[in-house]
């Protein structure tokens, strides 16, 4: 029993830093294997990901085991996969006039991604409350079906005008979801410099 908590205890943390490192792997694949199969296999490891990702915190909440090191590079973790991925998709469409809309959308969520990870920095060295809000997990839903949907769009390279509009209007929800819990940590980042 003793020997199967103590595993327990280090399966959050492998599970992070798996992740850390299986994102920039992710990328060097999809820009290497551009077939189908690479694409589709690509959206599995993808789904992996995520599943590693709900598995560490279930496992750290469960067995009480919420380490400093987890807290820390959880969030590392999640910034880099979702940047890294967003940065890719958008590699991938810039030059596709049609994909305009959804490329200035991408390009809105990877500067709020970077620019709230610097805040959190900040935010933390003065000890503020940095607790994560619902809205901020329904954030993170959001961005992770955009990014399956992008995924099934750069498989299958829909061609429906109805399909593109969708995807789109899924993104433009999303990248307002993440603005606006965005401001919310700028607004704290101010206050906190205000009173610091």
């Amino acid at each position: 029993m003793i020997l199967r908590e103590l595993m327990y205890s280090y399966i959050p943390n492998f599970l992070t830093f798996l992740r850390l490192f299986a994102a920039p792997i992710l990328i060097l694949y999809l820009i290497i294997d551009q077939s189908f199969s690479g694409k589709y296999f690509g959206l599995i490891i993808f789904v992996f990901i995520i599943l590693t990702d709900f598995f560490d915190g279930y496992l750290a909440r469960k067995f009480n085991i919420e380490s400093n090191i987890g807290k820390v590079f959880d969030p590392i973790a999640d910034k880099i996969m979702v940047i890294l991925l967003f940065a890719f998709f958008l590699g991938i469409n810039l030059d596709n006039p049609e994909k305009l809309f959804m490329s200035l959308m991408l390009i809105l969520l990877i500067t709020r991604e970077i620019m709230i990870s610097g805040l959190r920095e900040f935010v933390s060295a003065k000890k503020a409350d940095l607790s994560v809000t619902q809205l901020a997990r329904w954030k993170t839903f959001f961005q992770t079906v955009l990014l399956i949907f992008l995924f099934f769009d750069y498989i299958y390279l829909f061609q429906s005008t109805v399909i593109s509009w969708s995807i789109d209007l899924f993104c433009l929800v999303t990248c307002l979801l993440t603005w606006y819990t965005g401001m919310q940590y700028i607004f704290k980042a101010f206050d906190t410099a205000n009173n610091g």
